[in-house]
């Protein structure tokens, strides 16, 4: 079985993609717009239809959960995502570390600038076909790290994986819907759900959709496209090195395009 396409250089568009199609955008837009003037009923409604919601689900959950899943997971998997945890957080405070107040005389006064962390921070794992812990320790524990007085994961399904994860990195919250009016929720709030201030983290086209309609009523990251891998490879490559690297890019999306050039 043949699991990477042989292509040559021509057959290669070099056309340059939207992060997010207009069709996409369009309705979005009617996601978000929704979310923004109904509230709860608009996001169980959005819950129902994409996320596999039940009326009795909860939209939110609390530490108790999160630390319920934790404490249930599997030993190996724990120990996983709590070494991962680790490495994330010791890389994030090295970088607040090297982030330093300033202040300096220029003539006629002073000039300088200060750092201080947003209040709530929204965070979003994406789990559609599979949960992603990942994203939610790499998001997650960051805005802890910075110093973010609220922190909240949103997910669909509330897989016990993911709410494990959001214990770990010490989240506040659990959104357990996805796509785009989890990120409308996260922007406007609904009654008992109080908005952030900034949201970050991957997902799909919705989810970036609906990220760039609501960018200036919140700070995002950025508008992230379906994922592009580039390796550089001769002879002497692992190849298990160079399957674990393309699968990692690979699993993202299905329209996600790791390439490997030998």
């Amino acid at each position: 079985m043949t699991l990477l396409r042989i292509i040559r250089p021509e057959e290669v568009s070099r056309a340059i993609k939207p992060a997010v199609r207009d069709e996409v955008l369009r309705l979005a837009a009617q996601i978000v717009e929704r979310v923004r003037m109904d509230g709860l009923s608009a996001v169980r409604a959005y819950a129902e239809e994409f996320d596999a919601y039940a009326p009795d689900d909860p939209i939110t959950l609390d530490r108790r959960a999160m630390r319920l899943a934790y404490d249930a997971l599997d030993p190996g998997d724990r120990d996983a995502l709590e070494r991962a945890a680790q490495r994330i957080e010791r890389f994030a405070q090295a970088q607040r570390d090297a982030i330093q107040p300033l202040t300096m005389d220029v003539p006629g006064g002073q000039s300088g600038h200060t750092i201080e962390p947003i209040d709530s921070a929204g965070c979003y794992a994406p789990a559609g076909r599979y949960p992603l812990p990942s994203s939610v320790l790499m998001t997650a524990i960051t805005a802890r790290v910075a110093g973010c007085k609220r922190v909240v994961v949103a997910s669909p399904g509330a897989h016990p994986v993911t709410l494990a994860a959001a214990h770990i990195a010490g989240a506040d919250e659990f959104l357990c819907v996805g796509g785009a009016h989890a990120i409308a929720s996260m922007a406007y709030g609904f009654e008992g759900f109080a908005r952030c201030d900034v949201i970050v983290g991957p997902g799909n086209a919705w989810v970036t959709a609906a990220k760039q309609l609501v960018s200036g009523v919140v700070g995002i990251d950025m508008l992230a496209g379906p994922s592009e891998l580039l390796i550089l490879a001769d002879e002497t490559a692992d190849v298990s090195t160079l399957a674990a690297d393309l699968l990692a890019q690979a699993e993202h999306d299905t329209e996600a395009v790791p390439m490997l050039l030998t």
